[in-house]
């Protein structure tokens, strides 16, 4: 039998609007994307974060696949970022799509942080002391007990996407890569959608409604935040032997019971002078995909 494998890959960046088009894509017909989004199975570098390990659990990903399905893909936001997730894409399926959505890095970096704390990745709640404990987390000091991989507090590599899209095109041919900025995304969603199932090689389905998805959020309770985002071993040994054994998708209500617990948070605005300083701090990186793609992006340096 013929295994079914992605031919194309959302691979982030992380608060870029991966989430939303990860939804909007997997309800097109022709397109299958498995329910578990994120199995980050090319992230090696990533230690525990990647869900799915062993080469079996990630074909099953895609069993349901059908000859209807002109697309199968995944959604992973580490792949940009991680050093080798790319290179093990490229060796798995050299003929694979990629969809990179890029997002201004200052606004990309603190938004992190904010989900970092959603998910228990982070402890430091404020943002200027967090990007602060960079160079001491550098070498996995400080580390908070629920982080899942030390990369995701280094928030100015995270959002240095000019070297990670100069990565993504030294593996990947132009033509296969579809960049997408989430500025755009966001103003004319529709747009976006038409132009990525046409890169995708699939029929248009028509679809109008575009809402708004994955925005900013923490918890009501934050036990309960704090058990269903970062569930003790058993509780995950337990998931993975349903899984494995029986085919059962545990994680199914543990998104549920998340969905009750969330509520909106609009982020606190980032003083001025820190502002100004991250502008700074990005500028070479912002002017290096400035040149690689041959766009202006004068509006990040202001």
């Amino acid at each position: 039998m013929r295994i079914q494998i992605p031919n194309f890959f959302i691979v982030g960046a992380p608060k870029a609007g991966t989430t939303a088009l990860y939804e909007y894509l997997r309800t097109h017909p022709n397109i299958f994307m498995p329910d578990a989004k994120e199995p980050h199975f090319f992230a090696k570098d990533f230690k525990n974060y990647p869900s799915i390990k062993s080469k079996k659990e990630y074909f099953d990903l895609f069993k349901n696949s059908t000859k209807e399905h002109l697309a199968i893909g995944e959604a992973s936001v580490w792949y940009l970022y991680s050093e080798v997730a790319l290179k093990l894409i490229y060796e798995f399926n050299s003929g694979a799509k990629i969809i990179a959505m890029l997002r201004n890095p200052v606004d990309l970096s603190h938004a992190m942080h904010s989900q970092a704390l959603y998910n228990y990745n982070e402890n430091e709640p404020d943002f200027e002391k967090a990007w602060k404990l960079q160079n001491i987390r550098t070498k996995e000091n400080n580390i908070p007990n629920g982080c899942r991989a030390y990369q995701i507090l280094q928030y100015k590599k995270l959002a240095s996407l000019g070297y990670q899209v100069e990565r993504l095109l030294s593996i990947f041919p132009e033509k296969q890569v579809k960049i997408i900025f989430f500025e755009e995304f966001i103003k004319n969603p529709k747009l976006i959608y038409e132009e990525v199932l046409k890169f995708l090689d699939v029929p248009s389905d028509d679809r109008v409604n575009f809402p708004k998805i994955n925005e900013s959020k923490t918890h009501k309770f934050p036990f309960i935040g704090w058990l269903t985002q970062t569930p003790p071993k058993p509780i995950l040994k337990f998931v993975r032997f349903a899984r494995e054994n029986f085919g059962l998708n545990i994680n199914k209500p543990l998104n549920y019971v998340r969905s009750l617990n969330d509520k909106p948070q609009s982020r606190k605005n980032l003083r001025p002078k820190f502002r100004e300083y991250l502008v700074e701090e990005f500028r070479q990186d912002t002017e290096k995909l400035s040149k690689i793609l041959q766009i202006d992006l004068q509006d990040w340096l202001h």
